[in-house]
């Protein structure tokens, strides 16, 4: 079993998408998976826009399921504090099981990623 990180530096379908499959399939396989959520990403974390992004998905699996057994095997989603400000968002905001930290703190979970991918 490998670790996985995976910064996501998007809110659309294009990013959330390949990112989350990615996520689960490597969780699925035992392996340790770390999202990061760059400021960019961020508003994609707000409670109700999996939903709305899910829509837009068309002809793709669920995407609230997919993040539901993400979070159910172990994954890890660490949200940049920075896209805070930016988005006028709150963490109150986001959706459940997120952590907010800096960027510091991410580079630290990840080293020994065996695998990195940005979207």
């Amino acid at each position: 079993m490998g670790k996985v990180s995976i910064t996501i530096n998007g809110s659309d379908v294009k990013n959330i998408y390949p990112a989350v499959t990615i996520g689960v399939s490597a969780a699925a396989s035992g392996d340790e998976v770390i999202l990061f959520i760059l400021p960019s990403g961020l508003p994609a974390f707000v409670k109700g826009q999996m939903e709305v992004l899910n829509e837009k998905g068309v002809n793709l699996p669920d995407l609230p399921e997919m993040m539901e057994g993400l979070k159910m095997l172990g994954c890890r989603i660490l949200i940049c504090e920075l896209g805070f400000g930016v988005h006028g968002i709150e963490e109150k905001d986001l959706i459940e099981g997120c952590e907010v930290v800096g960027a510091t703190t991410f580079v630290a979970v990840a080293q020994g990623s065996d695998l990195t991918f940005s979207f």
